[in-house]
């Protein structure tokens, strides 16, 4: 791949490529994502298909000229309809279809809020899930999306990137407090740190807030937080799906827990505003940084090296690579060294 990031090519995964209430029954929805055009619609079943942009038989955009009719999808150009497994089952012209006309499908799921699909870009099925939360006690999710000009590996590698809580975010005293643990495409760690809350006339206020980090894949991140003196949790997703080899779309969702009464509304709006307020203090990296291979870590930057070595499994190997196992024993030595520091 060139350009920007030396990565090769968009890591597979599960990726969100709408939230729920984006897609309404009898609506067609388009997305421009891993390099390609979609659409997303929700029949009359309530179920949503994620399928190609383009008709089969000439090519019209169904984000732009096709219909919802019941469970089918029409194109508005020539009248061609497709049922729920791609196939052409009408024309306008009478007799059979076309057996050629048929439309491609992506996996789907709609869970928590979100609609996921899978991206391989060898077209290869997917052998894991994004597990579904219980939200039987959470308030409903608000969400907000960033237009950012960066790669997934750069957003996800920032729930690892300890050092930078404190200079970019403004946080004190921080520390690991469970190791970073890798179990094929999960990634866990947790951490504490604490904000610094100037209270008029009375000592600085630091309040201890603690992160329980989930990765799955450089498309689904989920944070749970706890600031025990408030007795106040919220969850946090941190959704990136790649537009373009250098754009990616950035989702960022916060729910609090039930039970805070009056102050529930107030607060998720608070909390949300707060997140993305931190999602801000990143962009400018983000946008602009340059992606640095072996970088001299120093041990107060986390386990960056473990997240290195974690993301390889996701893209496909690096064509013309000379000795991959020497430099695949490099990144593990690393990894450990770096587990090592960060204990």
């Amino acid at each position: 791949m060139g350009g920007r990031f030396p990565f090769p090519g968009l890591p597979s995964g599960w990726y969100v490529v709408a939230v729920s209430e984006e897609v309404k029954r009898g609506q067609i929805v388009p997305r421009h994502y891993f390099n390609q055009e979609l659409v997303l619609y929700r029949g009359d079943d309530g179920v949503v298909r994620i399928a190609d942009a383009f008709c089969p038989h000439m090519g019209a955009h169904l984000g732009r000229v096709g219909k919802v009719e019941g469970n089918i999808l029409r194109c508005g150009f020539h009248g061609f309809q497709y049922d729920r497994q791609g196939r052409c089952v009408e024309t306008p012209y009478g007799g059979p279809p076309p057996a050629r006309a048929r439309l491609r499908f992506w996996e789907a799921r709609e869970q928590n809020g979100l609609i996921l699909t899978w991206y391989d870009a060898a077209g290869e099925g997917y052998d894991w899930e994004v597990p579904v939360l219980d939200d039987a006690r959470w308030n409903k999710i608000r969400w907000r999306r960033f237009d950012i000009p960066t790669h997934p590996q750069e957003t996800t590698e920032n729930s690892v990137d300890f050092g930078h809580f404190t200079q970019v975010h403004g946080f004190v005293d921080g520390s690991i407090t469970r190791a970073i643990q890798l179990e094929g495409p999960l990634l866990t760690t947790a951490y504490r740190a604490h904000r610094p809350i100037p209270m008029p006339a009375l000592p600085l206020w630091k309040v201890p807030v603690d992160y329980a980090v989930n990765v799955w894949g450089l498309g689904y991140s989920q944070v749970d937080v706890r600031i025990d003196p408030l007795r106040f949790d919220m969850r946090v997703w941190v959704l990136p799906v790649p537009r373009d080899d250098e754009h990616i779309d950035l989702v960022i969702g916060v729910s609090t827990r039930k039970g805070l009464g009056p102050l529930s509304a107030y607060a998720r709006r608070a909390v949300h505003k707060i997140v993305c307020k931190e999602v801000e203090q990143d962009l400018d990296v983000w946008t602009y940084k340059t992606y640095v291979e072996q970088p001299p870590l120093a041990k107060g930057d986390g386990p960056v090296a473990v997240y290195r070595r974690y993301v390889k499994q996701f893209y496909p190997p690096i064509p013309g690579a000379s000795d991959q196992r020497a430099v695949d024993e490099a990144v593990t030595a690393a990894a450990e060294a770096a587990i090592s520091s960060s204990e």
